[in-house]
């Protein structure tokens, strides 16, 4: 039977043929207009960019192309000789800005075995992806993780490298318009690591038609970090992801624990003790999500009682006022990217938090939120400091972390582990890695089911 012209779309025809040249099914790089042509203007030579990186032949095309002023220049001059009369017809002016204007077209990388993992949000929450990607790839599917630019130019997933694992930039707009447009025709499912920011007044439901077909074949998975106002609306799904078991109101959700970050270093206990606190420098008011001056109080402490061999890593924004005299033990980083964060936590010790079960803020850690630190203490296996009061539901206690009961007590915790010896150390670590295997192994589990519903 005779096949549409979608079927065979030759590029020569962009410019002056009719509409059906805008949605093809399959593209033919017939005659000049080769992609690998500076002067060839065509809607659709990007694809075939993308393709050729999925062969063995991959190369950079801005070194073949020379995209230079100059070499523009070239191009309009050669295009005109090659068709004279192009400058009279409407779509050269389109064909000219598609190819030399437009921002560079992001199109994802999918086959029918890939699931994307997507973050829409341009800030926060980009270090749950690695671990997302990692399950996917575990359970045997391609997996292309979609983030904001500036998350990948600071090394999201600067220690992990999976042939099987694609990178695509993009920001919350641009990925939008992607799948409004593709939907996910080609690909096995989405992961959407932070649902709250496409979904609007709980309308889970309404969020997944932003991906189109929503068959049985085609999985869209949406992820909460905080699940109290859905909760308190009854709008939450029980098929939402979040962190960890949640402990609200009896709800239920499906708890999947993204913990990986890639390769990590098995460091022994360093001579002098380096805690690591990773998160904004907050002081001691109601509702912020650590307190800093726990920690300043407790290293004050040990300064007064003459402890000087440890030191404590400080990641994160803001800053907070010092008694002059404890200065020498922190080493303040500022907000790092995420591979000089991960370079920092690996050659740590011990994970400093900072949480009061008098805050509500902080409670939300054990209820209906969790905390990003956790994931960093599971995935990096740094034995923790932490509040008795936060640790059960997270799965720590006194065989993987060091626990204490009052503030008061924080100085004493910090000093058993300045004072812990090498190998009680290596179980500590032992432990804290059984547990972050039991989660991984739970977590991969309830994503499989949830998948193969």
């Amino acid at each position: 039977k005779l096949l549409d012209n979608l079927w065979n779309v030759q590029i020569i025809n962009i410019l002056n043929r009719s509409s059906y040249t805008m949605h093809p099914k399959i593209i033919h790089y017939v005659a000049k207009q080769k992609p690998w042509k500076l002067y060839s203007w065509n809607f659709y030579k990007e694809y075939y960019f993308k393709y050729l990186k999925l062969t063995a032949w991959e190369f950079d095309k801005n070194e073949i192309l020379n995209i230079s002023t100059k070499g523009k220049l070239m191009s309009i001059l050669a295009f005109a000789k090659y068709r004279p009369l192009t400058f009279l017809r409407p779509r050269f002016y389109k064909a000219f800005y598609e190819t030399y204007l437009k921002p560079e077209a992001k199109i994802p990388y999918s086959n029918h075995n890939t699931f994307f993992v997507w973050e829409p949000c341009s800030k926060s929450h980009a270090e749950v992806v690695p671990g997302f990607v990692k399950y996917l790839l575990d359970l045997g599917y391609d997996a292309t993780a979609i983030v904001h630019p500036n998350r990948l130019k600071e090394g999201l997933f600067a220690r992990f490298a999976n042939k099987n694992l694609h990178l695509c930039a993009m920001t919350k707009n641009q990925a939008l318009a992607f799948f409004k447009s593709k939907g996910l025709e080609n690909a096995k499912g989405i992961i959407v690591t932070t649902a709250g920011k496409i979904v609007e007044n709980f309308d889970y439901a309404g969020a997944k038609k932003i991906f189109g077909n929503t068959a049985s074949d085609k999985k869209v998975i949406l992820v909460e970090h905080e699940i109290k106002d859905a909760v308190d609306a009854g709008k939450l799904p029980e098929d939402i992801v979040t962190l960890r078991n949640m402990d609200y109101k009896n709800a239920k959700t499906v708890s999947v624990n993204p913990h990986y970050f890639g390769e990590i270093s098995n460091t022994s206990k360093n001579a002098v003790s380096n805690f690591v606190t990773v998160g904004a420098l907050r002081s001691a008011d109601k509702n912020g999500k650590k307190n800093t001056q726990i920690i300043i109080d407790a290293v004050t402490d040990l300064h007064k009682r003459g402890i000087s061999n440890f030191k404590v890593t400080v990641i994160g924004k803001g800053s907070i006022r010092l008694p002059e005299e404890i200065k020498k033990y922190f080493n303040f980083c500022g907000r790092l990217s995420f591979a000089q964060m991960y370079n920092e936590i690996d050659k740590a010790d011990f994970f400093l938090t900072a949480y009061e079960k008098e805050k509500p803020a902080h409670v939300r850690y054990i209820t209906s939120g969790t905390s990003g630190n956790f994931q960093l203490m599971y995935g990096f296996l740094k034995p923790c400091i932490i509040a008795d009061f936060f640790a059960p539901i997270n799965g720590l206690n006194d065989k993987n972390s060091i626990l204490y009961s009052e503030n008061s007590d924080y100085a004493d915790a910090m000093l058993k582990a300045i004072n812990m010896q090498a190998p009680d150390y290596e179980k500590l670590k032992q432990n804290l890695k059984n547990l972050a295997d039991c989660i991984y192994l739970e977590s991969k589990e309830n994503l499989r089911k949830l998948i193969n519903e």
